[in-house]
């Protein structure tokens, strides 16, 4: 039974409801499916997305979404903790809209936008359209491409340190393919020599390796090592009672007599200790020390004596043979190589 305020619907009037129905939510998901083209599947989608694999040290994942070729070297930054490491300070990161590239409709090319260490730098990614899933959103790839890589460079050493990973070196030279972008740091600090921390920003690929040189310097224990068995040679040279120590730098001639026991060499100056690197090795620069002597003459025409006291400057050389916790010092004093 109808009431004066139920009035019956007619079928046109439902289908029309129906159909108004119908539009709006063909409109909503066409509306949803222009903006998830724009977002979700957009070029630059995935570029944020490969970012947050790496960060997340997702080497696999990553290097599926790129499609890139690995350089020959040691992978170990491609992975794991390490290339966390090398993300470690890219902030910031965000990317400009798709633009067109010249020539191919096919691609386009985002440039990300970043802080490395606080530093802007900025990196350029292509990607290929690779046509449609469900017929609404766009496929986007990376276009093929080699991933670069980073040489490091150090003599005396046969590992260094990077991104707090030991890096074994072959004839002083390692090279590391890398992500991009990437942070790099590399040193050492051995017993006897060490190379201040050097760092590099990988932007993008390149046909070369970026190189990172690092520069050895010898520690101050070294240094003290050199110094220790060189005095130690002087001073063994030094508790010779003879004119001439035997495999020593300094020497004495007189045509008097001299009694040997009034013979007493000191050692009043001793060599500064400065090394260099020269042609592959570790040299020692020529070596100057102070001798005091003191003697009795006797003149051999009147038989008088008279004590004597001379002081003289010498020079000697050293070879060194080094590794990274040891240190050998081979004097040498005219011509005479002196175990040390």
């Amino acid at each position: 039974m109808n009431t004066r305020n139920s009035m019956p619907i007619s079928a046109a009037r439902l289908a029309l409801r129906w159909a108004l129905a119908a539009v709006a939510v063909i409109v909503l998901v066409i509306a949803g499916s222009i903006a998830a083209n724009l977002t979700l599947f957009s070029p630059q989608h995935q570029v944020k997305a490969l970012q947050q694999h790496l960060a997340k040290g997702e080497g696999a994942e990553a290097l599926g979404l790129m499609q890139a070729q690995i350089p020959e070297g040691d992978a170990v930054a491609l992975d794991g903790d390490v290339l966390k490491r090398t993300q470690a300070g890219i902030t910031e990161f965000t990317t400009d809209k798709a633009q067109p590239v010249d020539g191919d409709e096919q691609l386009r090319t985002v440039t990300a936008h970043y802080k490395a260490h606080g530093v802007e730098k900025e990196s350029t990614y292509t990607r290929r359209h690779a046509g449609k899933s469900w017929l609404l959103f766009d496929k986007w790839a990376f276009e093929p491409s080699t991933l670069p890589s980073v040489k490091i460079k150090a003599n005396t050493v046969n590992e260094v340190t990077v991104n707090e990973q030991k890096i074994p070196l072959s004839a002083g030279v390692s090279t590391l393919p890398v992500f991009y972008p990437a942070i790099l740091d590399a040193s050492f600090s051995t017993k006897n020599f060490t190379a201040d921390t050097r760092g590099i920003v990988v932007t993008k690929p390149a046909a070369e390796p970026v190189e990172i040189a690092l520069k050895t310097e010898p520690t101050k224990e070294f240094i003290a090592a050199i110094n220790t068995k060189v005095k130690k040679y002087l001073n063994d040279c030094a508790e010779e009672q003879v004119l001439m120590p035997s495999g020593c730098p300094f020497a004495y001639n007189t045509s008097a007599r001299v009694d040997p026991a009034t013979i007493d060499w000191s050692i009043s100056k001793y060599p500064a200790i400065e090394v260099n690197y020269y042609n592959g090795a570790w040299v020692l620069s020529p070596l100057k020390t102070t001798a005091t002597l003191t003697l009795t003459e006797q003149d051999l025409r009147t038989g008088a004596k008279a004590k004597k006291t001379v002081k003289e400057d010498y020079s000697f050389t050293a070879q060194l043979t080094t590794s990274t916790t040891e240190v050998s010092v081979v004097p040498v004093a005219g011509g005479e190589q002196v175990a040390g």
